[in-house]
């Protein structure tokens, strides 16, 4: 086994020259030793340390943008309107967390009885792991929502860098140790390990010392890694957001078709579909069907073609797509593009067919969606009814919230899109990114605006006798 990482640029089809060492068990075990004493020596508690940390790290990302991006856009072959996109949204969403942190420690929690008092104040969890994604260098890995809001809440943090953007990852760490080396904090706030396999953080969840962990990708990923932390003596928190089909629901009385199902193309192909909300299954009624198709099949041919993030990533994705090919009794909308040799289209399929087929059942992480025709409401709801908890459903149509449909969707996802899409997770105070196992182990928490910092705190009430 190799004890180096290499990355890959899919725009190139080259391997990248840099070299990247994997950590060791020793490493590791420097941090967790550091992470511990930080914790135990309250290194964030303080209020106005972690927002000067934190308004040192977003100084440093804006001073490094060029060599993040240098290195970003070889590693992911994303390019520069997304990067600059992922940048923004990077600040943004530390600048919230910053900020909830503010607000939440003035929030003033006490009541009053007749014979004593209870106050009840927020504490940090303790030193978090965190397993960035593949598809978000910047927002979901090192400088991600999960490490800003476990720092937002006073946790130190040991990352598990992604190894394929392991650069990216590197660097991203690097402008966390200079705030904290600036500022003079315990260097167990922050640390940083790599490995291209499973051992390092598998034991990283597994120590008594981490108390918590935070994970965006994968349902095999994310259930490893849940199970882990559950099976412990000291069972701790995982909260992993595992993506979902995200499906789409267009109601009999839509009347704009063309405008919407375009949209929804451009969600589904947009970065070569690699999102965890890119909708996966559109139900459609049969009366619509044929302009649809045409729609669709039009609009999947004219997009424009986008490398994936690796060529695993990319056999995986083309597996999966032999996987249902193999038991498909539907028709096929789908064509290789030239530049990158990707596929993409959708499949066209009966209820009865989408009943049939559980793989077309299963988020699909490419630019690949299925339709599903439908006549009626109890057609449709059998249809529905394999599906389970979702990041997102959309609904489609005039008034949608009056639905039959619009009670169920929210009972099945974390975030109900009327007339829109659901790529472009708006980092607010109001958004919810989470939703109904298995698209996270907990829905009661967001990954992403200020709420998501609750995942890292813990409360304790203090109660005080009033002298009579």
């Amino acid at each position: 086994m190799s004890s180096f990482i290499e990355t890959y640029n899919c725009r190139l089809g080259s391997v990248n020259p840099n070299k990247y060492l994997i950590s060791s068990r020793e490493d590791l075990s420097r941090c967790l030793v550091s992470a511990e004493l930080a914790h135990h020596n309250e290194a964030l508690l303080d209020i106005a340390t972690r927002v000067e940390f934190l308004s040192e790290i977003h100084a440093q990302i804006i001073y490094h943008k060029e060599a993040l991006f240098e290195v970003y856009s070889t590693e992911s072959s994303l390019g520069r309107l997304r990067f600059n996109a992922e940048f923004d949204r990077t600040l943004k969403q530390l600048n919230a967390y910053r900020d909830a942190a503010i607000a939440l420690s003035i929030q003033k929690n006490k009541s009053i009885l007749p014979d004593r008092t209870i106050s009840k104040k927020p504490m940090p969890l303790g030193p978090i792991a965190v397993f960035g994604a593949s598809n978000f260098p910047l927002a979901y890995a090192t400088l991600g929502g999960d490490v800003m809001g476990a720092f937002a809440a006073g946790c130190p943090v040991i990352v598990k860098g992604h190894p394929l953007h392991a650069g990216t990852s590197l660097l991203s760490a690097k402008l966390i140790y200079n705030a904290r080396e600036k500022l003079n904090l315990h260097p167990g706030v922050f640390g940083h390990v790599l490995d291209d396999g499973f051992d390092i953080g598998q034991t990283l969840v597994q120590d008594p010392r981490i108390k918590g962990c935070g994970f965006t990708g994968s349902f095999s990923g994310g259930m490893a890694l849940y199970r882990l932390t559950q099976n412990r003596k000291d069972p701790i928190p995982c909260f992993a957001e595992m993506g979902s089909i995200n499906p789409v629901i267009i109601l009999p009385n839509e009347q704009g078709l063309s405008i919407h199902l375009n949209s929804l193309v451009q969600s589904i192909t947009t970065d070569a579909g690699q999102f965890c909300t890119k909708p996966g299954v559109l139900f459609c009624p049969n009366s619509m069907l044929p302009e649809a198709l045409k729609i669709l099949d039009y609009a999947f041919k004219k997009a424009a073609p986008h490398p994936m993030l690796h060529p695993s990533v990319q056999e995986r994705y083309h597996c999966k797509l032999e996987e249902i090919t193999r038991n498909f009794d539907g028709k096929s909308y789908l064509s290789t593009e030239k530049e990158f040799g990707i596929t993409r289209g959708f499949f066209q399929v009966s209820i009865e067919q989408f009943l049939k087929n559980p793989s077309l059942q299963q988020e699909l992480f490419g630019p690949t969606a299925v339709i599903v025709a439908y006549d009626t409401s109890d057609e449709l709801l059998r249809g529905l009814a394999p599906l389970k908890g979702q990041l997102t459903i959309t609904l489609i149509g005039e008034n949608p919230e009056t639905s039959v449909f619009f009670k169920w969707a929210c009972t099945h996802a974390g975030r109900v899109i009327l007339n829109g899409v659901p790529t472009g997770v708006s980092v607010v105070a109001n958004m919810h990114h989470g939703g109904p196992f298995p698209a996270s182990t907990d829905d009661r928490f967001s990954a992403v605006g200020e709420a998501s910092i609750q995942r890292f705190i813990r409360y304790v009430s203090v109660q005080n006798s009033v002298s009579t």
